[in-house]
């Protein structure tokens, strides 16, 4: 299978642990990503999997692909740069392992598309080592405080909610507007941050109602709530995914009868179905912090991804590329005072990144971290993604 060759290749690169240029002044970056390279290859480097490819490994094989294609065109441009590639799932080269390395004393940049418990062992090692980190797509702060070493690019739930709340207040508040969840604990927690954004001092912002429907919901379910006479505005109040998928089911039943544009989650991102050929009809508006506009880069890495792997290249590869080419560029024009300079948008590719320091207590010294802040809201409309901000 030509995947594991690729894979193969990767495994040789990263043996080596690092990428040189030799040019007159280098910076020193290092890239943890999940590659599962031990479970990949047995004692004597033969793989595995035979013709088949480890699923767990793919994520991070799209982002290192994608960050490839960065370093390469870095290396063209004759930037400073020695990259370490250190894969997170391998006994030699875990954060934990690394963190004593005289290796992390040099590293000028962390850079890891890390989740969990990975996430907050880099954000410590940041700290401690005063290295900035860019967590590449983990949506969330894991309740770090007092860091501003770590970035945080893929932009939190939160952020996202006020975001689609902003675009519904602003163009569709005059409709009938369905508040849909289940009841339980985790849609509470949706629920109250919309509450909260909808609150004024003389009551609701926006007219919105309410509506508890089972996880199963059906047509039926939902048409009961629906009005004949007026666009009817559904928002999924919820994270999980097959509830998503239901509830856009239910309203594409009811498509025909009833005005209905769905508003979902950035969870929904993930929910392929909805990208099927029976939903082409059914307005869907959703948020994330990627939109790939089409532009002539973007066809050409789709183009040179394609050669190289013989598949698409997914939001990940284009993080790879793009947060590497953005954080390194900073950083071999601004030296170690880059972070004063996240405002400098000459490195944006597709993304236009909007790093600003969250500070949770306003009597502490400095920011508790950064987040990008930069939200595109997207319509999905008859097989056509159109950015509406």
């Amino acid at each position: 299978m030509k995947l594991c060759r690729i894979f193969f290749l990767s495994f040789l690169l990263l043996s080596v642990l690092s990428r040189g240029y030799a040019q007159s002044k280098q910076y020193q970056v290092a890239l943890f990503v999940p590659l599962y390279l031990d479970s990949a290859f047995d004692a004597t480097d033969t793989y595995r999997y035979g013709k088949t490819f480890p699923r767990q490994s793919i994520s991070g094989l799209e982002f290192y692909i994608g960050a490839e294609f960065a370093l390469d065109s870095l290396s063209k441009m004759g930037r400073n740069l020695k990259v370490h590639i250190l894969d997170t799932r391998s006994s030699a080269t875990s954060i934990t392992g690394m963190a004593s390395k005289p290796l992390m004393d040099s590293i000028d940049l962390i850079i890891g598309p890390v989740t969990g418990t990975e996430y907050l062992q880099l954000a410590t090692l940041a700290q401690e080592k005063q290295i900035p980190f860019v967590s590449a797509s983990y949506p969330n702060d894991g309740g770090i405080k007092n860091n501003p070493y770590v970035l945080i690019a893929n932009a939190k739930l939160n952020t996202h909610l006020q975001s689609i709340y902003n675009y519904v207040l602003r163009n569709l508040g005059t409709s009938r507007i369905i508040y849909a969840r289940r009841k339980n604990a985790a849609d509470d927690r949706v629920a109250d941050v919309f509450k909260s954004l909808n609150q004024s001092g003389s009551g609701q912002v926006m007219k919105m109602e309410t509506v508890f429907l089972p996880d199963a919901v059906t047509p039926q379910d939902l048409a009961a709530k629906l009005d004949s006479s007026r666009e009817n505005v559904i928002i999924a109040g919820s994270l999980d995914e097959n509830f998503g998928r239901n509830l856009a089911v239910a309203a594409l039943g009811n498509s025909k009868t009833f005005a209905i544009t769905m508003v979902g989650m950035p969870t929904w991102e993930g929910i392929k179905d909805l990208q099927k050929n029976e939903f082409k009809t059914l307005p869907i508006i959703l948020s994330n912090s990627f939109f790939d506009n089409g532009e002539a880069w973007s066809t050409s890495f789709k183009e040179a991804y394609k050669r190289k792997t013989y598949s698409n290249p997914t939001d990940l590869a284009f993080k790879g590329f793009e947060l590497v080419w953005y954080f390194s560029g900073l950083l071999s024009k601004y030296d170690s005072s880059f972070m004063q300079h996240l405002d400098d948008n000459s490195f944006n590719m597709l993304t236009d990144y909007d790093f600003k320091p969250i500070q949770w207590n306003k009597s502490s010294g400095g920011p508790d971290y950064y987040e990008n802040k930069r939200v595109y809201i997207m319509k999905r409309l008859n097989g056509v993604t159109t950015r509406l901000n």
